[in-house]
């Protein structure tokens, strides 16, 4: 006879939503520049839990310990054969559920310490953010590696979500219910029991989950979003180029141009964009170092390599930021009719969507499109703030 067993511990449930929220929140963020420190955040959530499941696999009560999972391959291939057969209801996992649970965990950690390295190394942001001076060359295929996980992560999910429907409805397992309740029904099962250590292991780690969340999205510049790069002022830093070059405009960031395009630049002061710039020869020239110094070439960020990439590695030069391939294609949904709005007023207004430009930097989390209606905003993949 069919009796009442509690299988779930509350520890359990609420890992298992709060691993389905940060996953799902982490994928969603994604897609919007300017939300790169939710998605952050949600990914420490991730990787966190992971780890605790990966850990209380070894030590946690029944059903919850790996121990109690079925891993044996034929067994996998006669539940998957028999689908639509009667099938034995388990208090813990079957067959499928086993493996199904250890790829997600395994993929989940995967997923979230390869985005931790891709933030360091592609954005110089984190705790691994001093790998980025070591392998910034190699950010195109590890977000390649994290991409791909991420996809590999989704596919599991899917067929975990409709296989668990599919047990639900069909085979009348009530196993959705039982994620809520922590309860199932089955023949001669054994309650579940927490000990002492083990009530506090799992209290540890849903609240580390909870508090690292919070620690990424409130505290300002914190150890797991720092940057290594530091503001810029170019006033103190270079005051002939503050001067001479921000008594027209904003002091562009050197790292956004060749050294190359840099010297065609300074070298046809003469006309520069329908102007002629009255600089003294040694002002000149003092600029002209500088920003071949500080040019692409020479940095290991982001917008620098992936400049450069576009420009396919000196082949090919241009004399403005908004002429290279790159400029374009991040530009590219954000409608030419934006750019005339009187907030914006043109292409090189580069301060108006990215107010930490005028300090050197270009951080995607601080990307704000002004006097831009909301739907419009998420057309470019941006999120209104």
């Amino acid at each position: 006879m069919k009796q009442r067993v509690y299988v779930w511990p509350l520890c359990i449930r609420t890992f298992h939503w709060l691993y389905a929220l940060s996953f799902f929140f982490a994928f969603l963020t994604i897609w919007f520049e300017n939300l790169l420190t939710l998605h952050v955040a949600f990914g420490m959530v991730f990787v966190i839990l992971a780890l605790f499941r990966l850990t209380w696999g070894f030590i946690g009560p029944l059903y919850s310990n790996f121990s109690c999972f079925d891993f044996q391959r034929d067994h996998l291939l006669d539940y998957i054969l028999h689908l639509f057969g009667k099938k034995k209801k388990t208090a813990g996992h079957n067959p499928a559920s086993s493996w199904g649970a250890i790829a997600m965990l395994v993929l989940g950690f995967l997923l979230g310490v390869s985005g931790i390295f891709l933030y360091g190394v592609q954005e110089g942001r984190g705790i691994v953010s001093f790998l980025n001076k070591e392998i910034y060359y190699q950010m195109d295929q590890m977000f390649s590696t994290h991409m791909w996980i991420a996809y590999a992560m989704l596919v599991v999910v899917v067929i975990h979500i409709w296989g668990v429907v599919f047990e639900h409805i069909y085979h009348h397992t009530g196993i959705i219910w039982s994620m809520f309740t922590g309860y199932k029904y089955q023949v001669g099962g054994i309650d579940v029991k927490l000990d002492r250590k083990q009530n506090f292991f799992a209290a540890f780690f849903l609240f580390l989950s909870v508090a690292i969340y919070f620690y990424v999205v409130e505290v300002p510049d914190n150890a797991l979003t720092r940057s290594c790069y530091e503001p810029i002022d170019y006033e103190e830093e270079h005051p002939v180029l503050a001067l001479e070059c921000g008594d027209c405009h904003i002091v562009f960031p050197a790292y956004l141009l060749p050294a190359q395009s840099w010297r065609l630049i300074m070298d046809t002061t003469e006309d520069h964009f329908g102007d002629e710039l009255d600089l003294e020869e040694e002002d000149a020239e003092t600029i002209r170092e500088y920003l071949v110094r500080h040019s692409a070439d020479h940095s290991t960020r982001e917008a620098a390599f992936k400049i450069l990439e576009s420009l396919k590695w000196r082949y090919e030069h241009v004399n403005s930021i908004v002429h290279t391939p790159y400029w374009k294609k991040t530009h590219k949904r954000i409608p030419s009719k934006v750019f005339k709005k009187k907030e914006i007023d043109s292409k090189f207004s580069c301060d108006a969507c990215h107010p930490d430009i005028v300090k050197g930097r270009i951080d995607d989390d601080a990307i704000k499109i002004p006097a831009v209606p909301f739907k419009d905003a998420l057309k470019m993949h941006i999120y209104p703030k």
